[in-house]
């Protein structure tokens, strides 16, 4: 047997990619010769890897359980060519799947600083829901994961990472706004724009109306914290959101938090990763960055 190291990353982009001509164009060949290096691969290993439908390649399962294992030895061939540096090339790709509010209001800092220091590396976001991101680690298509929920599948690893602190959400207008503290009589009075039915955000608030007995006129559910702000800002709803998400329409005096001290409207993120996931250097690295040092 005689793979090449190109044989094995015609097959891992092409399957990260799902085109045999995007992978020819990533490594810089042509698609003739990413086709042979494939054909050639197949070859070595005696199976086909892929469902050709047309022009199309699909990954079938004989394909997905060696995509991993093609991953890992990638990253460690490009960690050994370095392995003697003083400053080793933190090279490559992550693909962290996270939910929005992370993805859009703390991450980009993360990433930022850290592609500024490792400029060969890259950190590639998807944005899902927590069980959404669970899954997707669960199948390796995401590298790792942060999710706003504690999971408990025996062969993920999930560590604690930040506090979220979220608040009720209100116009400065809105007759709340001006109250120094609010009662939970004074939510029961207000109607209520909410999270679609799942989202981290929703189960914090839904957990503190029980535990409180409160009940909630609601007027409508949203997907997306954007549009959840601005019916807010130009309305008299209230809502609740991360404060993380809040914090621009707060410094612009479009959106006022409400004072709720008999309520706990805290939740933790952690940080998800495979238990067999191989951790490249620029996973490992990133990891650090972030205050996981474990």
């Amino acid at each position: 047997m005689n793979i090449t190291i190109r044989q094995i990353e015609t097959f891992y982009y092409t399957a990260k990619l799902g085109s045999l001509s995007l992978a020819a164009d990533k490594l810089c060949i042509t698609q003739a010769a990413a086709s042979m290096a494939l054909k050639e691969f197949e070859h070595q290993l005696g199976e086909q890897l892929f469902e050709r439908v047309g022009k199309k390649l699909i990954l079938n399962d004989k394909g997905s359980a060696i995509l991993e294992t093609t991953a890992e030895i990638l990253s460690k061939s490009c960690e050994l060519a370095t392995f003697f540096s003083e400053k080793p090339c933190l090279c490559g790709n992550v693909i962290l799947g996270t939910i929005p509010s992370i993805a859009n209001y703390v991450m980009p800092e993360y990433i930022t600083s850290f592609i500024e220091k490792n400029r060969m590396g890259n950190i590639n976001i998807h944005i899902g829901n927590s069980q959404d991101i669970i899954d997707r680690v669960l199948r390796f298509e995401d590298d790792a994961g942060i999710i706003d929920k504690c999971c408990c599948q025996p062969t993920l690893r999930a560590l604690p990472w930040l506090k979220d602190e979220l608040a009720i959400c209100v116009s400065p207008n809105h007759p709340l706004a001006s109250k120094e503290e609010v009662t939970k009589d004074d939510l029961q009075n207000c109607r209520w724009i909410m999270r679609e039915y799942g989202a981290g955000s929703r189960r914090v608030l839904e957990a503190q109306i029980k535990a409180h007995d409160i009940k909630l006129d609601v007027l409508c559910e949203m997907e997306h914290n954007e549009a959840i702000m601005t019916a807010v800002a130009g309305g008299d709803a209230v809502s609740c959101l991360s404060k993380n998400v809040l914090s621009d329409m707060i410094r612009l005096n479009r959106i006022k938090t409400l004072n709720t001290p008999f309520m706990n409207m805290h939740r933790q993120f952690y940080f998800i990763i495979h238990q067999d996931k191989y951790r490249p250097r620029l996973l490992r690295e990133f990891m650090k960055h972030m205050g996981l040092e474990n």
